[in-house]
């Protein structure tokens, strides 16, 4: 499969870079794109998202794929060294987060502001209608669910640490919408999730840091093992 992905991928940067679609441009539907390469729709989206989180791409909602504005050249040769594909991102991104958020949540509970903290239960509130409700707009539970974190790492109130995880903060949410769709079509896996982040959150108002770090730990190494069941 990622040979196959890593072809198209670079099929949709030569078909980019030939000049028919110009940066700032919309690409053809998905089912066009499916028919003209010959893969499946499955397999045209996975190439889709790579392209996204590597910043060659923009999806924008209902409006389509747009190409970014780009050095298309240096986009072209420096697909042939990339070797990093959706599963393996997902893994390495989890890492990170494994390195960035843990500390953060042990900062934040000992350092978070009342405001700060108005913004987490404001999160929370919306993760919980979205499990009671569904959702309103498509990715609205990924959006709830990627910006809880970044509230807590900037909670812990530690700029460069916040400027680190912006970096991360780019394909978060892509990512987080991934990993949810994937445990969510496990067995009683987003209530265990809703849970997981209330008892973070109530860690971190209670200022209890060392909990806090050991529920964001517990919380990402989980989400890791499951996703290596599920793929």
């Amino acid at each position: 499969m990622e040979t196959k992905r890593q072809s198209l991928v670079e099929s949709i940067i030569q078909y980019i870079s030939g000049g028919k679609i110009p940066p700032g441009s919309k690409l053809p539907p998905e089912r066009d794109l499916a028919r003209k390469f010959n893969v499946s729709r499955n397999l045209l989206r996975e190439a889709i998202i790579t392209l996204e989180c590597l910043g060659y791409l923009e999806i924008r909602g209902r409006e389509g794929i747009f190409v970014r504005q780009t050095d298309l050249a240096d986009m072209d040769s420096g697909m042939k060294n990339i070797t990093i594909w959706p599963q393996e991102m997902m893994q390495q991104l989890m890492e990170m987060r494994l390195l960035t958020e843990v500390p953060a949540a042990g900062l934040a509970a000992k350092r978070r502001t009342p405001e700060q903290m108005a913004k987490m239960n404001q999160c929370i509130t919306n993760l919980r209608r979205v499990h009671l409700e569904g959702e309103r707009v498509e990715g609205e539970g990924a959006h709830w669910d990627s910006l809880l974190h970044t509230l807590i790492v900037d909670s812990a109130n530690n700029k460069l640490l916040s400027r680190v995880y912006e970096g991360l903060s780019a394909v978060m949410e892509k990512y987080i919408g991934n990993s949810r769709r994937s445990l969510f079509a496990m067995k009683n896996w987003a209530e265990k999730i809703l849970e997981q982040h209330e008892k973070l959150i109530s860690a971190i108002e209670d200022q209890d840091e060392e909990k806090a770090s050991t529920l964001a730990r517990d919380h990402i190494n989980e989400a890791m093992r499951q996703l290596r069941v599920f793929h």
